[in-house]
């Protein structure tokens, strides 16, 4: 997982943390700050411990994009039987399986 490189959705919410952080550090020499909320920033606020979190991408986990890629290897016309990866995982056959299987 480490060698995936990371989505344009997480560049885009690093920018926003990275532009937030600079539009403080450009008014540092302020003796009073009006810094805007980091909510929308990258940034979002945990209810539970009342802590900013950053925001790692608005898109799904990779899991649930990786599950619609999957294929298996059964060539069975009449269905699905136990030899299938998918029927094995509980999951249903993709477009991508070579099988006959409701999809």
């Amino acid at each position: 997982m480490e060698n995936i490189p990371p989505t344009q959705q997480a560049l885009l919410q690093h920018t926003k943390r990275a532009v937030y952080q600079a539009g403080i550090w450009t008014t540092c020499h302020q003796a009073q700050q009006q810094t805007p909320t980091a909510e929308g920033c990258g940034w979002t606020l945990d209810a539970e411990t009342k802590s900013w979190v950053p925001v790692w991408s608005s898109q799904p986990a990779a899991a649930k994009a990786v599950s619609e890629l999957v294929k298996c290897a059964c060539k069975s016309a009449a269905g699905c039987g136990g030899r299938c990866s998918c029927k094995k995982a509980s999951w249903k056959c993709t477009e991508l399986c070579s099988c006959k299987c409701e999809k």
